[in-house]
């Protein structure tokens, strides 16, 4: 096979800088996966400490895949070649436990196809192999697609995980004992049903833990953190290296999943994040970097972090990107201190444009701090401001609507930079404090993205709006059961037939098909949730 035939052939060289290749005699085989391009998923932060962690084992071999380009996807399959792994392009269906990171619940057919492209049954019933999932999404829509659920932060129970693994051969002992541990949902072991309009969940097998008990990483500073950053041949979506200061988020915005699922806040140590930077500049040579959390300038030493940071690069300067910040005092302080280095860019996520809306959602955002940052932004000559919007919420009027618009002109009128916004509809997702709240119909948010558009006529305004019907997708997908598997499987089984790689292109037909009424799980408001049983 040449891959010079294929669009962006160096997403299946592999052989990338600090790659970790080991022989699989008398090893646990791994391979774990971000179920996107490779591109997408070797931006994942989450892979890339699984990958790490994995390898430090001795009796571990950890391999990755992807899903490959749509021409890859139609070699493989009329070929009747399988998918193979980066590392030695071994056959995935020659590893003992797949595992995936499934954060956005649209990903879900892209799990179904590298299971297929690699010859796996697609059914946990089906198959040898022990496949596992970790990530954010709601588990009961793949229930009985998944042998394993991972709940929570994997670090805190990668060495349990791997014990058991070396302990246990049989597939049917892991899960058992997997069973037992906090953290991991074997959905097998559970009964699911709903009686008198109410979720009830059964243990089947007794030991299985009820509730699921989500679990977390106590301490940052004393947790892996992969040095060794694998550097790939091609761009990729996120092209600089991240360094992890604070996870979870120390404020309550009433929408938010993202504050639920990784709290509690924690921050690290400035001279862990600092031995971190340096660490992987000296391994990678990677002169950009990211310091993530989901708000940089909630870190409470966030001044000194910068300026220690810098200290230590006085020699050699390094790009700083900021993701996602709050706009408060701090703001101009951080971009005087960054401008000297390499060209950096600002994204807030303002969420809605009228302070009365901002403050129902408990959104904390001082309008004119931003506008007074903005100036800074335009003096300091910073490339682009990005800025996150959401519409959709109950409360919301038609002059909060049109309030974006005006919002975005007068922004760019007195900023004089480039401006890219992107808006999406609210979706009420699981584990958020507003999951019991119905998504607004759909007729309704088509009416509401006409308004905000009409409002938005700026060229220099760089406008990424939500398809609705796809947002409407997503939230049956994520508000869904496990009556969802035969759904997702006819798509995927369609999908194959026709082959047409917009995967959801007739979701609405085969849901009327497979008797879903995707407006239950959407429009009506709920007390009781089929994810109720994580805790």
């Amino acid at each position: 096979m040449n891959l010079l035939n294929f669009k962006r052939p160096q997403r299946y060289i592999g052989n990338e800088w600090n790659v970790v290749k080991k022989d699989h005699t008398n090893k646990i085989k791994i391979c774990i996966s971000y179920p996107d391009i490779y591109e997408v998923g070797m931006s994942n932060l989450g892979l890339r400490i699984i990958y790490g962690m994995l390898n430090e084992f001795t009796n571990v071999v950890c391999e990755r895949v992807f899903l490959p380009g749509e021409d890859y996807i139609k070699y493989l399959i009329n070929n009747n070649s399988k998918l193979v792994s980066l590392e030695t392009k071994t056959p995935i269906d020659e590893f003992e436990v797949i595992g995936f990171n499934l954060n956005y619940e649209l990903n879900f057919i892209n799990f179904l196809y590298i299971l297929h492209l690699g010859k796996i049954p697609l059914y946990a019933k089906d198959r040898k192999n022990l496949v596992m999932v970790g990530g954010i999404a709601n588990p009961l829509p793949l229930n009985n697609f998944v042998d394993v659920f991972f709940l929570g932060e994997f670090e805190e129970k990668i060495y349990e995980f791997v014990n058991v693994l070396s302990k246990y051969k049989d597939k049917e002992e892991r899960l058992k004992v997997l069973s037992e541990i906090d953290g991991f949902f074997v959905p097998k072991f559970y009964s699911i049903y709903i009686k008198n309009n109410k979720y009830n969940f059964e243990k089947i097998y007794p030991y299985a833990k009820l509730p699921v008990k989500r679990v977390f990483v106590k301490n940052l500073d004393q947790v892996y953190y992969p040095l060794k950053w694998l550097t790939p041949h091609t761009k990729i979506v996120h092209d600089r290296a991240s360094v992890e200061i604070a996870r979870g988020c120390p404020n309550g915005c009433s929408f938010c999943q993202a504050r639920s699922i990784y709290k509690p806040y924690r921050e690290k140590k400035i001279s862990t994040i600092c031995d971190q930077i340096q660490k992987i500049y000296n391994y990678s040579g990677y002169e950009s970097f990211s310091l993530l959390a989901l708000s940089a300038s909630d870190y409470s030493r966030i001044e000194k972090l910068i300026d220690e940071v810098l200290y230590l690069f006085k020699e050699n300067k390094i790009g700083l990107s900021l993701p996602s910040l709050r706009i408060d005092d701090v703001i101009g302080f951080l971009y005087k201190k960054l401008i000297p280095h390499k060209k950096t860019s600002l994204t807030v996520a303002l969420e809605v444009a009228n302070d009365n809306l901002r403050n129902k959602l408990n959104k904390k955002i001082d309008i004119k701090k931003l506008f007074e940052t903005a100036k800074i932004l335009n003096s300091l000559k910073i490339q682009h401001l990005k800025i996150y919007f959401m519409f959709g919420f109950k409360e919301e009027t038609e002059e909060d609507l049109i309030a974006i618009g005006d919002f975005l002109e007068k922004l760019n009128k007195e900023a004089k930079i480039r401006i890219n916004t992107s808006i999406n509809a609210f979706i009420p997702k699981p584990f958020s404090m507003w999951q019991n709240i119905p998504m607004q119909e759909e007729s309704i948010l088509e009416n509401k993205q006409k308004i905000i558009l009409k409002y938005i006529n700026n060229k220099k305004i760089k406008v990424s709006i939500s398809s609705i019907e796809k947002s409407v997708l997503e939230a049956f997908l994520s508000r869904g059961d496990d009556k969802l598997d035969k759904f997702l499987y006819k798509i995927f089984i369609r999908s194959l037939k026709e082959e047409n790689y917009n995967f959801y292109f007739n979701w609405k037909d085969i849901a009327t098909e497979e008797n879903l009424d995707y407006r239950f799980y959407i429009y009506q408001p709920q007390d009781n949730f089929p994810w109720s049983f994580i805790n």
